[in-house]
């Protein structure tokens, strides 16, 4: 039987240069080539019989977990724990939306009760701002311990949270 990608095995430099190589970057003249190949494969049936052909794959590792964390990581696991820094972070993330919760459930009392809810307005700010600073803290002290940079918090700034929920600092009457 004939090798479906026999037409396919040819040198780079026999191939015909086409106007879309004139002046490209040579790697970008190999990854065409290489891209080329792999669909003149793929239109000659190439990848029609693979084993586990439309079956999900099985992965026993992670290909990522480096290998001194994987028996404490398959221990965690059996064992239905999770490592502290997750536990953790959820822990932030749950307060930091307790926390918008709070602002604007108390913003939409506000815009009602204004002006009689002027001072209760002005405590409350003060009030998440403390919470806004302790949040903080923890925020830099998980983001230290975090394996993966992409699961860093950023932290939290008054007129942000605030803006989040349509507020202003000084709120105007309902009209």
């Amino acid at each position: 039987m004939e090798n479906p990608t026999q037409n396919t095995q040819q040198d780079p430099s026999s191939r015909r240069p086409t106007n879309k190589d004139k002046g490209a970057d040579p790697l970008e003249r190999w990854r065409d080539l290489i891209s080329e190949r792999i669909e003149n494969a793929m239109k000659d049936g190439a990848f029609d019989n693979l084993p586990g052909k439309g079956k999900p794959l099985v992965w026993k590792d992670n290909p990522n977990e480096p290998v001194d964390l994987r028996m404490a990581n398959k221990l965690l696991k059996n064992n239905d724990l999770t490592p502290s820094w997750i536990a953790d972070r959820k822990a932030i993330l749950a307060d930091v939306d307790v926390l918008r919760a709070d602002i604007m459930r108390t913003w939409q009392w506000t815009r009602q009760a204004w002006p009689a809810a002027e001072r209760e307005w002005a405590r409350a700010i003060a009030e998440w701002e403390e919470r806004i600073v302790a949040l903080n803290r923890r925020i830099l002290d998980i983001n230290l311990i975090l394996p993966v940079a992409s699961m860093e918090l950023l932290r939290l700034r008054i007129d942000d949270e605030l803006r989040r929920a349509g507020a202003t600092r000084t709120p105007k009457p309902t009209e």
